[in-house]
């Protein structure tokens, strides 16, 4: 059994979705398992996590990060990025370089940003461009049309873009 570059690739992205969430979710186990004496007292919690500043820097890198965010929003992306060849595949590799080409574009924006904020930002991704694979592998996908109209009609990947972009609102919301 051989394993071509597009099956390593959509197994490597299903690893990396898999980690993330595995991540999220034992975060999210182990946070509600932590026992009342392990907590300080409360006149300790005061000053123990500061609010973060809405300086304009990190204003500017959530903005940016919304942006991408709707960039990369499956409905979007096919609009703005027509087919360059009738081929699917060259038209799924395309999509792939415009996500990426966007995300590079953004990439510092992590420093401005909470790891929860960035951990969804680079699963959503991640998630548009499996997409992307899956379908391209479809094999009732003849072509570049009917690869960009199955990806039109998916709707899985605006969950976690969504989810991306509603955590980052929320983020700038409690800021101010």
């Amino acid at each position: 059994m051989e394993l071509d570059i597009k099956e390593l690739a959509l197994l490597f992205f299903g690893l990396v979705l898999i980690v993330v969430i595995y991540y999220f979710l034992d975060k999210a186990i182990n946070k509600n398992r932590k026992p009342k004496y392990a907590q300080p007292p409360v006149f300790y919690q005061e000053e123990s996590k500061p609010k973060r500043q809405a300086t304009p820097q990190v204003l500017q890198a959530y903005e940016r990060l919304t942006i991408l965010m709707e960039r990369i929003d499956l409905p979007k992306l096919l609009s703005r990025v027509q087919p360059i060849s009738s081929l699917k595949q060259d038209y799924a590799n395309y999509l792939i370089q415009n996500i990426e080409q966007e995300f590079d574009f953004n990439l510092s924006q992590q420093l401005y940003v909470s790891e929860e904020s960035w951990a969804l930002v680079l699963t959503a991704k991640n998630t548009v461009i499996q997409d992307v694979l899956k379908t391209s592998l479809d094999e009732k996908v003849i072509n570049a049309d009917d690869l960009r109209m199955k990806l039109l009609t998916k709707s899985d990947n605006n969950n976690v873009v969504d989810l991306a972009k509603t955590r980052l609102r929320k983020e700038v919301t409690e800021m101010m």
